[in-house]
């Protein structure tokens, strides 16, 4: 695969997947006290994978449960928030400042919090209840993130008593590795000629739902429009037809996120009346990768982990098509705003 180190990716991910026993430790000690609610709180990506995170909860459990933007959160007086909440976190760097001030607001506010961070030692991890580290970097951090959510609510869940399959799902998602190796392989010819077809392109519209939503919106506002410069809508499936269609053409780019849970349909009734606008349509499905597990609902689980792992091989070949690497900004992180 071009551009990606596979020793570095596993050892990524199978870090991540050995903080199991500390997530398990720290989901029991909340759970041991009582709490009432959980948060997630994030901005940008880190906010966007939380959504699918809630869908899961809002489709299959009775603990409440919040995404909400950190910024947002903390000037709007959340009437839900409180000293017996759990406050949950992920941050690559530590010292994204909106992630540092919330979490400082959490903890002066009595409430708990669990951090999930890439770099050690950094600001957010004076505010952290319970810190869950492993080294992350961008191309990687989301299959880290996701692996700490998923585990982390798995086990509220299975303390709930909603999860009798716990330890099998958990089993099972431990040997994912090579599956997601597998799965970039298996979109890598076919994301290298989609960006060279569109290397040029101004405009995408990416649409997802359900599980997916949050990656739809992630990967048009974090990745295509912070890391490529590319002018990107991220439409929810459900919404499409209440005002973005008006705007297809013959030509236009439509990326379609296909997953695996109860929404899927709203994904067909997109592509049904989008493919008789535009043949400029490229479809990322999680339901074509093979996976370690023997339930359908784990796939669902992991879906946004699969749809990340499969479109991170589209941005790596885009930057090198368009000659604009990942990394660079004008703005973000170059000057004060």
């Amino acid at each position: 695969m071009y551009n990606f180190d596979v020793p570095r990716y596993e050892k990524v991910v199978s870090d991540a997947i050995a903080l199991r026993p500390q997530i398990e430790a720290a989901v029991d000690a909340v759970c041991a006290q009582g709490y009432s609610n959980i948060f997630f709180i994030g901005c940008g990506g880190t906010y966007a994978h939380s959504l699918p995170m809630k869908y899961w909860m809002d489709t299959t459990s009775e603990i409440e449960t919040h995404s909400v933007i950190a910024a947002e959160f903390m000037l709007m007086g959340h009437k839900r928030f409180s000293k017996d909440s759990v406050c949950v976190f992920s941050t690559r760097s530590g010292n994204t400042k909106e992630i540092v001030q919330a979490a400082k607001f959490c903890k002066d506010a009595g409430a708990r919090t669990i951090v999930y961070v890439s770099n050690d030692n950094t600001p957010v991890c004076e505010y952290a209840d319970y810190k869950l580290y492993s080294f992350a970097e961008d191309d990687c951090l989301c299959e880290a993130i996701y692996t700490y959510m998923i585990a982390l609510l798995a086990r509220f869940k299975k303390n709930a008593g909603e999860f009798e399959k716990y330890d099998e799902f958990m089993d099972q998602y431990g040997k994912i590795v090579p599956y997601l190796l597998k799965a970039k392989e298996q979109y890598e010819d076919r994301c290298a000629k989609m960006a060279a077809e569109h290397k040029d392109t101004d405009y995408h519209m990416v649409v997802g739902s359900g599980m997916l939503w949050g990656e739809a919106y992630d990967y048009a506002m974090c990745i295509l429009e912070e890391m490529q410069w590319i002018k990107t809508k991220s439409i929810h499936a459900a919404e499409y037809f209440h005002g973005t269609l008006e705007l297809v053409e013959d030509g236009t780019s439509m990326i379609l996120f296909y997953g695996e849970d109860e929404t899927r349909p709203l994904m067909d009734r997109v592509m049904a009346f989008s493919k008789k606008i535009t043949s400029a349509i490229n479809v990322f499905d999680t339901k074509e990768v093979e996976l370690p597990f023997t339930e359908q609902e784990y796939r669902k689980i992991v879906s946004p982990m699969i749809m990340y792992a499969i479109t991170e091989r589209l941005s790596c070949h885009l930057e090198k098509e368009r000659n604009h690497p990942l990394t660079t900004r004008r703005y973000y992180r170059q000057m004060e705003y």
